[in-house]
């Protein structure tokens, strides 16, 4: 039997492998990444060029899939970063770049808040790599579903469900299920729309009104769906 003294260390050292983020990303994998930047009111026009050269920097980059910046439609000072890289390798690797810590720097004086880094795995559905300019009338939306921890087990199977039964909607270009690490109760839904019409449409449909009254008992935090638009890149840029 292990002593008092072994039992707390290895416990210890199993709540640090736990909880250490990156250090649970599984090689071979995906490295997919929602960034939230809450921008000062007044600046967030030059914030919005600061993530601009971001998206440059990491679209030079080696092991890029996706980059996108997104715009919040009701609070124009909010923006999210939404990443997929090759390998959680090749995104550490560009963080620790001279050029990505240098832009990060710049960014500090113009947020209200620290930059908010949700790393997770792709679960369910798929993940578009746009090749052409995003359109005016397109619309992205990150969803948070936190599950309570004890119903992570009836919700996941009906979060799977819903992922496929929206990706057939009409107006629909991406609809994924993305679960965060370390935290696997806390699940986000990234979807991509044609417009506000097909998204509209998409929240009326009865296979998300089901899906939503069967989720409610089990979420550990209000549903958070927050709708965005894309960032259109200056020339030159």
């Amino acid at each position: 039997m292990l002593s008092k003294g072994l039992l707390f260390l290895f416990l210890f050292l199993e709540v640090l492998f736990c909880f250490g983020g990156r250090a649970l990303a599984q090689p071979g994998l995906q490295q997919l990444v929602v960034t939230y930047v809450e921008f000062k009111p007044a600046d967030f026009g030059a914030g919005a060029q600061m993530l601009e050269e971001l998206a440059a920097d990491a679209e030079a980059s080696s092991g890029i899939v996706k980059f996108d910046v997104v715009q919040q439609i009701d609070r124009p000072n909010l923006f999210a970063l939404f990443e997929v890289w090759t390998t959680p390798q090749a995104f550490l690797d560009f963080q620790s770049s001279s050029t990505t810590q240098a832009i990060l720097f710049q960014l500090t004086n113009v947020l209200e808040a620290p930059l908010d880094e949700r790393l997770g795995n792709l679960l369910a559905g798929t993940l578009s790599t746009r090749s052409q300019p995003a359109e005016d009338s397109q619309i992205f939306v990150i969803t948070h579903v936190d599950s309570d921890p004890q119903f992570v087990g009836q919700i996941t199977p009906l979060l799977d469900t819903f992922v496929n039964e929206s990706r057939h909607d009409p107006g629909v270009e991406t609809f994924a299920l993305l679960s965060q690490t370390p935290t696997p109760n806390h699940f986000q839904l990234v979807e991509t729309f044609a417009d506000l019409q097909a998204f509209d449409n998409h929240v009326s449909a009865p296979h998300t009104v089901e899906f939503r009254s069967s989720t409610g008992g089990f979420l550990g935090a209000p549903y958070d769906e927050r709708l965005y638009h894309f960032v259109k890149r200056r020339k030159g840029n």
